[in-house]
């Protein structure tokens, strides 16, 4: 494969996983504002269905940037390295500050057998709206920033 497709399928990869995992990214900015616990719910299950093509378009992601890491010595360098350690870091950090979120709000919704839900409605505000949805997309636009600086200016 020449290096002008590797690179193209990278870029294709990249804007596939920023295009899945920015509408999960979205559902917990709009439920911010939400009061109807079916329509959160709701908004939850979409975002839930992006998880595989997320994890999918990030292993394109990976494997095609190798590919064009192979092809232009980008890892004899370093740059190379330090992006996979990059993204590596990115993930960990995301898993870190977004799984909390993703089981407050889902404990939040719970209905008990009595048909009471675990949380007042009064308090789900609160809930949907922690400050942690904005340190999770930070840590990715932080890490988009960075991956996008080493491709650009291969700086080691």
């Amino acid at each position: 494969m020449s290096y002008q497709w590797a690179k193209y399928l990278h870029l294709m990869a990249a804007a596939l996983f920023i295009g899945v995992h920015g509408a999960s990214m979205v559902v917990f900015y709009v439920i911010r504002g939400e009061t109807d616990r079916k329509r959160i719910e709701s908004l939850l299950a979409f975002s839930a269905r992006t998880v595989m093509p997320m994890y999918i378009s990030m292993a394109l992601v990976v494997v095609t940037g190798v590919l064009v890491g192979g092809k232009i010595g980008a890892f004899d360098r370093g740059w190379g390295w330090w992006s996979i350690v990059l993204l590596g870091v990115v993930s960990a950090l995301m898993w870190i500050f977004a799984k909390p979120i993703h089981v407050r709000v889902a404990a939040a919704l719970e209905v008990r057998p009595s048909g009471v839900p675990r949380v007042a409605d009064e308090d789900l505000p609160s809930i949907l709206s922690t400050p942690h949805t904005h340190v999770v997309t930070g840590i990715g636009l932080a890490g988009i920033a960075g991956l996008i600086y080493l491709m650009t200016f291969k700086p080691f």
